[in-house]
């Protein structure tokens, strides 16, 4: 594994790589150690740039979007006002490389197999890449939380609005056993922990890489 030497320790960065999300009753110094992440912003504006979709330019400006329990979530808007979504893992997310690169094989199987979830542009399960992190960059669905509608419903939207979680969740459930044996070697799904960094997903449903091997 290559070693990653950063030098932006700067102020205007130093919040992409902290936890800022909240403070913590217990340990609070470890817990927020654990989730400070540090990567080259210029080196990962350039990956995202090369696994998003050609004709939006530059990744123009990065922001912190969210911070789950594994994860940082962040806003990439490009050049021509294009927006994507990156997910970099903490340094508790596990396995290592393993998290990663089931994440994004599982992402692609659903598409593939109609689920309506993120399309996955790149991914890179491996910190051995110039931005120095695991990383997968998608896309970014809009939507706006169902708390903010729910009490507005009618009963009929609302009867439509479950109906259709259960349609998702019988479709779901018929796929789910496929992907417990391995999700990494799935119906084709992109799984290459190797070079180049830059991973991309397959275009075809039954293409296959001659690179990919199981961790």
């Amino acid at each position: 594994m290559a070693a990653h030497t950063f030098h932006r320790g700067t102020p205007t960065n130093e919040h992409l790589f902290s936890y800022t999300s909240g403070r913590f009753l217990f340990n609070e110094d470890r817990r927020r150690q654990e989730r400070y992440v540090e990567f080259d912003v210029e080196a990962f504006k350039e990956l995202a740039a090369q696994g998003i979709e050609p004709g939006h330019g530059k990744v123009a400006h990065i922001a912190k979007f969210a911070e789950g329990g594994f994860n940082r979530v962040f806003l990439l808007t490009m050049d021509d006002g294009f927006q994507a979504i990156a997910k970099i893992p903490y340094k508790i997310a596990l396995p290592k490389r393993h998290a990663t690169a089931s994440e994004a094989a599982t992402l692609e199987f659903l598409r593939l197999k109609g689920i309506p979830v993120p399309k996955l542009y790149s991914y890179s399960a491996s910190v051995d890449n110039p931005a120095g992190v695991e990383y997968i960059i998608m896309e970014k669905v809009n939507g706006v939380p169902i708390e903010t509608r729910w009490l507005s419903m009618t009963k009929r939207e609302r009867h439509t609005l479950a109906s259709s979680f259960v349609r998702l969740r019988k479709s779901s459930g018929k796929v789910s056993g496929k992907l417990a044996p391995s999700p990494l070697s799935v119906c084709g799904c992109s799984a290459k922990l190797v070079h180049p960094h830059q991973e991309r997903p397959n275009n075809t449903t039954d293409a296959k890489s001659t690179n990919a091997r199981r961790p």
